[in-house]
């Protein structure tokens, strides 16, 4: 009888320890959703790194690449260069709600979804 008590209280304390640990992976899979979600379709195909969360969750960055053909300059095309161009947005939380959302590269994509003044940490 006092291996059950014991084995659900483990059980208990097992569960609420890692109850919180699911709380950066959800953060860093909301940020790369987002990410993909406000990526414009005309640009080339954006393929990304699994996201890098801060402590708990509360900063979250997401790193990736497309890559960027540039035609020869002269008259005849002869070689296609191709330039892989970094991409990455950063995402802050209060536990699990998205606070803020800026793209950090490339600068088209920062000018048209910068982090807005007086939304960031006022500490």
């Amino acid at each position: 009888m006092k291996h059950r008590t014991f084995y659900a209280v483990a059980a208990a304390a097992v569960l609420a320890c890692t109850a919180g640990c699911t709380t950066a992976y959800r953060n860093g899979q909301e940020c790369k959703a987002k990410m993909v979600e406000t990526y414009p379709a005309s640009k080339p195909k954006l393929s990304y790194d699994p996201p890098r969360v801060a402590y708990e969750g509360t900063r979250v960055v997401v790193e990736g690449s497309y890559t960027k053909k540039i035609p020869p300059a002269g008259v005849t095309p002869i070689k296609t260069t191709s330039l892989t161009v970094p991409a990455a947005v950063e995402c802050t939380f209060a536990g699990d709600t998205l606070k803020t959302f800026q793209w950090l590269t490339p600068a088209d994509l920062a000018e048209k979804y910068p982090l807005k003044p007086g939304t960031g940490d006022t500490e």
